[in-house]
């Protein structure tokens, strides 16, 4: 009786399944909850959505509710991108934007994640240093810029510094707290074979923190970039942030465009290296999801 009603129960469960993941439901699994979608179509969604970003401003653009000086058009755009790319040497300034801000950032996540670790990990540290650096983050790195430039004068010095402050504090908070979440069991199952408690923090909660932690680090460097067009358009003679400065003075719209069109794309980019080195380090929480 007890193995009919079991048979029962699965033959329902597996009824409700098939409506909800099936192959003759197709729209049903686009939208099924935590079930991936093939790479094609997964791609293909991706693209679509920003071909009909691209349709949605050239209508606009187009049908002249707003004037051009505020919403130059794609074609505008693209010949503003042309100009820069090939007679100013955009990409010198590209590549400049791009030393600081992995300069700066890679400063920042030497010191932080190890630091994030410890206070993740040992009460002491996380009691005697969250505090301050909580308080810390809610300073807008932007207040600092002053200071740095009467400190450290206009020169990179000064546009490390300014990635440093606005990504240091919050890097190290959002590294404790990946830390904070590796399960109780594994760090007592480690404590039960005798190991000691730096072997603890290398060999079983960084291991385990690793893949949040790597996220982290993907996430604190879409923010550098915000630092760094802030820090260039303050005090800079070259950079993106510079470009963009330069052509508000002259209310050279489409300029502005493209600059900003330009840190999305590095951005964009740099998320898919972060995303495919996941894929490299971390294989089995591909084969996990899967």
């Amino acid at each position: 009786m007890v193995v009919e009603t079991l048979k029962n129960q699965f033959r329902t469960q597996s009824r409700q399944t098939s409506r909800l993941y099936g192959n003759n439901h197709r729209p049903t699994r686009l939208f099924a909850i935590r079930k991936p979608l093939p790479k094609p179509t997964s791609l293909l969604l991706s693209i679509l959505f920003f071909c009909m970003l691209l349709a949605i401003w050239a209508i606009v653009s187009a049908s002249g509710l707003v004037s051009d000086f505020f919403l130059p058009g794609p074609y505008q755009v693209g010949e503003a991108g042309w100009a820069l790319y090939v007679n100013k040497g955009f990409l010198g300034d590209i590549a400049i934007s791009i030393y600081r801000v992995l300069v700066g950032f890679s400063f920042a996540a030497i010191i932080a994640v190890p630091l994030g670790l410890m206070m993740g990990s040992v009460q002491f540290f996380r009691s005697l240093l969250e505090p301050c650096i909580a308080f810390t983050r809610y300073m807008p790195a932007t207040a600092f810029i002053p200071l740095l430039v009467l400190w450290l004068g206009i020169d990179d010095g000064q546009k490390f510094s300014v990635i440093f402050v606005g990504t240091f504090f919050t890097l190290t908070l959002m590294v404790m707290v990946s830390t904070l979440a590796v399960p109780v069991a594994l760090i007592e199952a480690a404590i039960m074979l005798g190991a000691t408690p730096m072997q603890i923090i290398v060999k079983v909660i960084l291991q385990s923190a690793k893949p949040a932690i790597f996220n982290d680090l993907r996430i604190v460097l879409g923010w550098a970039w915000t630092y760094i067009v802030i820090a260039e358009i303050v005090a800079a003679s070259s950079g993106v942030g510079y470009i963009i400065l330069n052509a508000s003075r002259f209310m050279d719209t489409a300029t502005i465009f493209v600059g900003i069109i330009s840190i999305g794309v590095i951005g964009l980019v740099s998320d898919m290296i972060f995303n495919f080195a996941g894929r490299y380090l971390f294989p089995y929480l591909q084969r996990g999801r899967s």
